[in-house]
C-alpha cells in the first residue's frame, strides 16, 4: 500500500527525470494474488527501481511514464487471463476476454521499473492514485481528496486550491483522490504527443496533501472494524501490480466512479 515513504521516492528528482515501472515478469501469475485476503505467490524478483536509486544502465527510454502524470488506463483481460494459467481458446480465457472492462482515469505518484527476467524488456510499475466526479464514499475518507482545476463546486474550497496541470484538464469540477489508488504493470501504453501533467511544484503541494490525509486515514482505521478495513484496503493500491492497458491522452469515455474499477477486479476473479 502506499505510504509516505513511496510518495517521498515517487518524486523525479528533475524535470524530465522520472522514475517507471515493473515488478515482476508478465508471465508470472501475480494477478489474483494481489488482491487483498489472497495467498501471495511465489515468484523470482529482479530489483526495481525509481530515478532517485536508477543505476546508470537503465536507458532514459525505460522511463515513459513520470509521477505527476495523469493517465487512463483499464485491466487488460488477456494478461490478467494468462496470469491466472488460462491458455489460450479455454472456456476460461474466453469468459474474461468478454468481461466488460472500463477506462479509469488517474494521477500517477510513483513510477519503477525493472528488467524481465528473460532481460527481453524493461518492466514498467506506476503507482495510480484514482480520479473522481466526486469525492470518496467511504465513511471517514470523505476529505481525502484535493480539486481539480477547473473546479467550480462550492464546497471546494475546503480542500485547498485546485491542481492545476500544465494542459488544462479536460473536464471540470473532478476530484483527485488522495487515499486510494491502484498499483499497474503496464502492458500496452498507448502514447500520444498531447499529455496532461503538472510542474514540479504543483506535485510537490500534492505530495504534502496525500502524505497528510494517509496519515489520517491510519489513525481513523486503528479503531475501525474489520469489515471497515477490508472495504478501505480493497481500494488502496494492492501489493501486487495488475496488467493493465494505459493511455497517455486522458480524454474520451471513461468511467467516473472508481469503485466501479475495483468491482471489476474482483468479478474478473470470479
Amino acid at each position: 500500500m502506499l505510504s509516505p515513504l513511496d510518495i517521498h521516492l515517487a518524486r523525479p528528482i528533475s524535470p524530465g527525470g522520472c522514475p517507471s515501472a515493473g515488478d515482476v515478469d508478465m508471465a508470472s501469475p501475480t494477478f489474483w494474488a494481489s488482491l487483498p485476503d489472497r495467498p501471495r505467490t511465489s515468484e523470482s524478483r529482479r530489483p526495481s527501481f525509481s530515478a532517485s536509486n536508477a543505476p546508470d544502465t537503465i536507458p532514459p527510454s525505460a522511463w515513459r511514464i513520470q509521477p505527476g502524470q495523469y493517465i487512463a488506463f483499464s485491466i487488460d483481460k488477456e494478461a490478467a487471463a494468462a496470469a491466472a494459467g488460462y491458455t489460450t481458446g479455454s472456456k476460461e480465457m474466453g469468459a474474461i476476454l468478454q468481461f466488460p472492462a472500463g477506462r479509469f482515469i488517474g494521477l500517477v505518484v510513483g513510477s519503477y521499473v525493472q528488467r524481465a527476467d528473460d532481460d527481453s524488456q524493461w518492466l514498467e510499475e506506476l503507482i495510480v492514485m484514482y480520479v473522481a466526479r466526486a469525492p470518496p464514499a467511504v465513511p471517514g475518507a470523505e476529505a481525502c481528496y484535493v480539486p481539480i482545476a477547473p473546479f467550480q463546486v462550492e464546497d471546494g474550497g475546503s480542500r485547498g486550491p485546485p491542481l492545476r496541470t500544465k494542459t488544462l484538464f479536460p473536464w471540470k469540477d473532478r476530484a483527485q483522490w488522495t487515499t486510494f489508488g491502484t498499483r499497474l504493470q503496464i502492458q500496452t501504453l498507448h502514447e500520444s504527443k498531447l499529455s496532461f501533467d503538472m510542474d514540479d511544484d504543483e506535485f510537490a503541494r500534492l505530495e504534502l496533501r496525500l502524505t497528510a490525509d494517509y496519515e489520517a486515514m491510519e489513525q481513523k482505521l486503528k479503531p475501525a472494524d474489520e469489515a471497515t478495513r477490508e472495504a478501505v484496503d480493497k481500494l488502496r493500491p494492492s501489493t501486487e501490480p495488475l496488467p493493465a492497458i494505459v493511455w497517455r491522452d486522458i480524454r474520451g469515455e471513461h468511467g467516473e466512479d472508481p469503485t466501479e474499477f475495483v468491482t471489476q477486479i474482483y468479478a474478473l476473479d470470479e
